[in-house]
């Protein structure tokens, strides 16, 4: 642990950590999207969705785009989650305080749907810490002004810069292996570079 910790930097200690669990979370999709597919191949059926259900290449290509900003915001709170945080219960317990601007959206989502272009809908689709999860819903239900979704990209990538740059700072040998319980407090000035 001592040579990888004075070999590497913080930042790229955790590009590495982020990547690679990325790349192991995108293995893991395409073999349970090509097993479905195989199986469905052998079974003789097709899957033919009605028009109603089909949605436009434009919508792949932003869920890809907000897919990759999101993942690389959340991978990194929660990769500094884990430098701060000594045992996997504590680990457990803290994931809440990361995660929980993405479960926001999945309780409005009726109203999302509802209403799309309405201002609670675009305020949680230009926030970066919920527009992964709103914007998809709303560029599902309808057409969103490019603007809008543009603007979310950009401000969601410059939280992932903003954010990455912060949890890198936490990987510093003293703060991994400080043994400290978690806290709130610890977990927020650390993010902001008080520690």
């Amino acid at each position: 642990m001592e040579i990888l910790m004075v070999s590497v930097t913080p930042r790229q200690l955790l590009t590495g950590k982020i990547v690679g669990l990325g790349l192991l979370g995108l293995l893991q999709t395409i073999a349970w999207v090509g097993t479905g597919r195989v199986l469905l191949a052998l079974s003789g059926t097709t899957f033919n969705l009605p028009v109603a259900f089909q949605l436009p290449a434009s919508f792949l290509i932003w869920g890809i785009i907000f897919f990759l900003l999101g993942y690389a915001v959340y991978a990194s709170l929660m990769a500094g989650l884990g430098a701060l945080v000594p045992n996997l219960r504590e680990a457990s317990q803290a994931t809440i305080l990361v995660i929980f601007p993405l479960i926001i959206p999945i309780f409005l989502l009726s109203i999302l749907i509802e209403e799309p272009h309405g201002l609670l809908a675009t305020i949680l689709s230009i926030f970066p810490l919920t527009s992964p999860v709103t914007m998809m819903t709303r560029l599902a239900a309808g057409d969103v002004p490019f603007w809008q979704t543009l603007l979310a990209a950009v401000l969601l990538a410059g939280t992932a810069m903003l954010v990455i740059r912060a949890v890198a700072r936490m990987f510093h040998a003293q703060t991994i292996l400080s043994g400290q319980p978690f806290s709130r407090k610890v977990f927020f000035t650390a993010l902001l570079g008080k520690s």
